[in-house]
């Protein structure tokens, strides 16, 4: 984390070499700690390609982060990128008592993101979940220098990752989907095979084309072209396995325009044509 030094002396970290298979396969741990900081403790760095999280079990920290502030209490962490600029200190009179882990590898960069544009930097999670209790279970690897942890860290990671990417999908009332949203996904998969596009779907829920755009991908993940193209070509390819029809019929009966259309599109996503994925489905 840095070249940190005003820690109280029962702090202690603990470094890692993941292996070359690891590291071009696997999500791995770089180093983990567990700090106790004096009141001088601060942060300052960019630039560095690791991922850091921070787990705050005690006392008070602050965090500066792609243009915004940030107050970490008991029960709340970080998850950052630290090749963008980044600033954490304690606070002066509650000293910050944290957890932390860098790793890297895989898509741990594109993860980073995909959380942040939704949830930010910030989390909360009670001492008990998955998150505090797998940033102990990475450590209790360090300290022990144990040959598995390549392959358990990263399922460690794996599943913090996990824990935090599905919170993007959750509204703020605790619904997994907002009614919108539901409202839209019943309407494409309904209405799949009929001519549809975002201004009329927009008109049909009520809502602006850019406030559906927003809303829409924030729970799902895909723009709502994005979901339909996807629903289509999966009952493409179930027709594809499951019945004789040939393709230019597929692609009528799935909403595409043309075969031209639907094969240009099979191919972007699946890497083959429709009849390669009829032959290899048999």
């Amino acid at each position: 984390m840095g070249n940190v030094v005003y820690v109280q002396d029962r702090s202690w970290s603990a470094y890692h070499t993941a292996a070359g298979v690891a590291r071009s396969l696997f999500y791995y741990v770089e180093a983990g700690g567990h700090f106790w900081t004096d009141t001088k403790y601060r942060t300052k760095r960019q630039d560095l390609n690791s991922m850091l999280l921070v787990y705050t079990l005690k006392g008070k920290g602050y965090l500066e982060y792609r243009g915004s502030s940030y107050t970490l209490t008991e029960g709340y962490g970080f998850l950052i990128n630290c090749m963008d600029e980044q600033v954490y200190y304690t606070d002066t009179k509650e000293l910050w008592e944290i957890l932390w882990v860098h790793f890297n590898g895989s898509e741990s960069a594109g993860y980073i993101e995909r959380i942040y544009q939704t949830l930010g930097p910030l989390f909360y999670a009670p001492q008990s979940s998955v998150i505090p209790t797998n940033i102990r279970s990475i450590h209790t690897l360090l300290n022990a220098r144990d040959p598995r942890l390549d392959i358990q860290g990263s399922c460690l990671i794996v599943q913090i990752l996990t824990e935090l990417l599905l919170r993007t999908f959750i509204d703020d009332d605790g619904s997994a989907l907002p009614p919108l949203v539901e409202t839209v996904i019943k309407k494409l998969e309904n209405e799949y095979n009929k001519p549809l596009n975002l201004d009329n779907i927009a008109r049909s829920v009520g809502v602006s084309k850019y406030h559906l755009s927003r809303t829409f991908k924030k729970h799902t993940g895909f723009s709502p072209y994005e979901y339909l193209l996807n629903y289509r070509l999966t009952r493409g390819k179930t027709l594809l396995q499951h019945t004789d029809l040939p393709v230019e019929e597929i692609a009528y009966r799935v909403g595409f325009s043309s075969s031209s259309h639907f094969i240009r599109m099979f191919r972007k996503y699946e890497e083959m044509t429709p009849l390669q994925f009829r032959k290899r489905s048999m």
